[in-house]
């Protein structure tokens, strides 16, 4: 979906990208352009579902602490004096200390009266602490209705998170049982836990602002939402007067900030140094302006309404893109490239958690300079732009993008394992990790939070560029943004296939590693055939829970694993994962007679209902001598249907290729062949 992005937030992670565009079509039908809680943030304080979404799209796009830091101090408002006394040490520490993140405020802004006032804010009048917090407040009010209007804009053009969630809400009839503020709040909190895999520090500012305001949240102890916000990866010093630091020293890519290393820092963990700064990619340390303070106010005064929409979208195609190739550059600089230096990861294993990283970032960047051309070429207010998305995602250009994309982001998945799993095992590797995620360019986001940016980007290019096409009069040049738009949708279908069909493979290799066949020795022919079968050699098509109604009293909770030519049936017991033969008598098992197999030939296989259950299916098996009949149940009628349709479409493929289906295993870079696949 088109979100304003901070690259990969994580609480985005959990959605399917074909959802999140889809979402974002349907939200360019319904948009209003107007919305009046919006408009203020005072307006919001009440609506905790709106106040949530602004805040999801602050935290995409911008510094978050401006936002934290106003309503934060907005707090004190409703503080007793016991409660005021006691927050405002965590305010000071949190927002105004040295040592901590503070907001946009001048040195010369806030003044402490007295040294102990700066040493000891505990000691402060109650008074004088509000005075303080409202001053600070003062200070942030520009910077957040700056985020406000920007909200609004993105909104009209269909680019802002959980419009679904504010549907939900706005379209709700108030009742006496379920009135609209109660709504409201339930909406809120299942948005904010879906909020609580995002970087802790944030997420508890947040859950306890909206503690406030009557949102409670399961994902964090409410002790551990008090205060501290931001402190746990900085390092206090002292100071003799408070100079605020500016908040873009730790929110932006602008060079590295030289902190003083704690007390007990280990020698022994590896440094992750920066790279020398490619001269290119000085202009990312800072956010491109936008359009309209470049361009020449005659000109923008001569616009239409719908070609200023027009231009805001190309707009942010090149802002995100700006974006984007910074944080690939993080990738490169902080991670990749450090990594291989400290001898951390091998270049092989580089070449499979970043696959392509240096020609994928080559190839955004080449697109950004493009649009930076045209920008320029046009004075800011561009003409035509169809050429330039054309050439890139047409063509053969477009393959190679698709095919760089494809393997960077199959490789996703087993990427974030294989860091998680060296973060448990390996100190040195933890260490780095940790104190590299704890730089200002990596804003706040660890690793696992940047990896998917390459998957977000494709998911945003469609929606971006039928948005430009929508609002463009000249019908050649919208003839040739839509064609665009649609090698972008193509490039994403792609890239989804890939990612799914790798997610699969990794499936049915941990499948395979948990495997147990010794429950096929009751049948001599089946165990001599299947005692060594390797699932990896196989494509899987579908899978998922079912239950084996082997007889009327006798039910087993199975996985269901759907193959090219196979249909598996796998019982956990414990880790493992076991094949076990089924028979409708205990004689039968003794006797190694009449078994039901764990595993069905697709090739002679058809499907029927169950006349007196709507969720149940027959899968029957037949050969020569006879027939076997399986009753398999789903959770849902649904979920039925969709077994049923797999299955058969499967054996219409199995007749028609007249061979079991294969997966080939994809290279990695220079060819090697990739962990995932070995």
């Amino acid at each position: 979906m088109a979100f304003n992005y901070h690259p990969s937030i994580p609480f985005l992670a959990p959605f399917p990208p074909l959802f999140l565009l889809s979402l974002g079509v349907f939200l360019l039908q319904g948009m209003d352009d107007q919305c009046t809680q919006f408009n203020h943030i005072d307006l919001l304080k009440d609506r905790p579902t709106h106040l949530l979404v602004f805040m999801q799209h602050v935290f995409l796009q911008f510094d978050p602490a401006p936002l934290l830091c106003y309503l934060h101090a907005d707090l004190f408002r409703t503080l007793s004096a016991k409660e005021t006394k006691k927050q405002f040490v965590e305010f000071y520490n949190t927002f105004l200390d040295k040592g901590a993140v503070s907001p946009k405020i001048g040195a010369h802004s806030l003044a402490f009266t007295t040294t102990s006032d700066r040493n000891r804010p505990d000691l402060l009048s109650e008074e004088t602490q509000r005075r303080y917090a409202q001053e600070v407040q003062s200070m942030q009010a520009s910077e957040v209705a700056k985020q406000l209007e920007d909200f609004r804009q993105k909104r009209m053009m269909g680019m802002t998170p959980n419009e679904a969630e504010l549907n939900d809400v706005e379209s709700h009839y108030p009742t006496d049982r379920i009135p609209m503020e109660m709504k409201e709040k339930s909406v809120a909190e299942n948005l904010l836990d879906k909020m609580s895999e995002m970087h802790q520090s944030i997420f508890s500012a947040v859950a306890f602002y909206m503690k406030h305001l009557g949102v409670k949240t399961r994902a964090v102890d409410s002790k551990k939402s008090k205060g501290g916000f931001f402190r746990s990866k900085l390092v206090k010093v002292n100071i003799d007067f408070l100079i605020p630091l500016p908040l873009a020293s730790f929110f932006s890519f602008e060079g590295p900030i030289l902190v003083p290393e704690a007390p007990g820092h280990s020698p022994t963990s590896p440094s992750p140094q920066l790279e020398e700064m490619d001269p290119r990619l000085l202009e990312f340390e800072h956010d491109p302006p936008n359009w309209r303070e470049l361009a020449c106010p005659e000109a923008l005064s001569c616009l239409s309404k719908k070609e200023i929409k027009r231009q805001e979208v190309i707009n942010e195609l090149f802002a995100t893109e700006h974006a984007h190739v910074r944080m690939l550059s993080v990738l490169q600089m902080v991670f990749s490239k450090p990594l291989e230096r400290e001898e951390l990861l091998t270049s092989t294993e580089l070449a499979t958690i970043f696959p392509s990283l240096d020609e994928i970032h080559e190839m955004h960047y080449n697109f950004y300079e493009n649009l930076k051309k045209l920008r320029l070429e046009d004075n800011f207010i561009v003409k035509s732009i169809s050429t330039t998305v054309l050439n890139r995602f047409g063509g053969t250009e477009g393959e190679w993008f698709q095919k760089l994309t494809a393997r960077f982001c199959s490789h996703q998945t087993w990427a974030l394992d294989q860091i998680k799993s060296r973060q448990k095992k390996e100190p040195r590797f933890n260490s780095f990790i940790q104190e590299a995620e704890s730089k200002p360019q990596c804003r706040r986001l660890q690793l696992k939070d940047i990896i998917p940016i390459e998957m977000q980007r494709v998911t945003k290019y469609p929606l971006l560029l039928e948005n430009i096409a929508k609002n463009t009069e000249d019908l050649a040049e919208k003839e040739k943004i839509k064609q665009s738009a649609e090698c972008c949708r193509k490039i994403l279908n792609h890239v989804n296939d890939e990612v799914k069909e790798m997610e699969n493979l990794l499936n049915l290799k941990d499948y395979q590693r948990r495997l147990d066949t010794s429950g096929l020795k009751p049948s001599t022919e089946l165990y001599a055939e299947y005692k060594n079968i390797d699932l990896t050699l196989k494509k899987m098509l579908y899978e998922g829970p079912l239950t084996w109604k082997v007889t009327k009293e006798k039910a087993i909770e199975v996985q269901c694993v759907l193959l090219g030519d196979l249909l598996v049936l796998l019982q956990k017991q414990d880790d493992k994962m076991v094949l076990k033969c089924q028979s409708k008598s205990n004689i039968a098992v003794q006797e190694g007679k009449q078994m039901l197999s764990p595993i069905i030939k697709l090739d002679s296989v058809f499907l029927r209902e169950v006349a007196t259950d709507r969720k149940a299916f027959y899968v029957i098996f037949t050969w020569d001598s006879g027939a076997q009949i399986y009753e398999l149940v789903a959770q849902s009628v649904g979920e039925r249907t969709i077994w049923t349709n797999v299955i058969k479409s499967a054996v219409d493929d199995l007749k028609k290729s007249g061979a079991p289906m294969r997966l080939p295993l994809p290279l990695g870079a220079g060819g090697v062949p990739l962990s995932p696949s070995t």
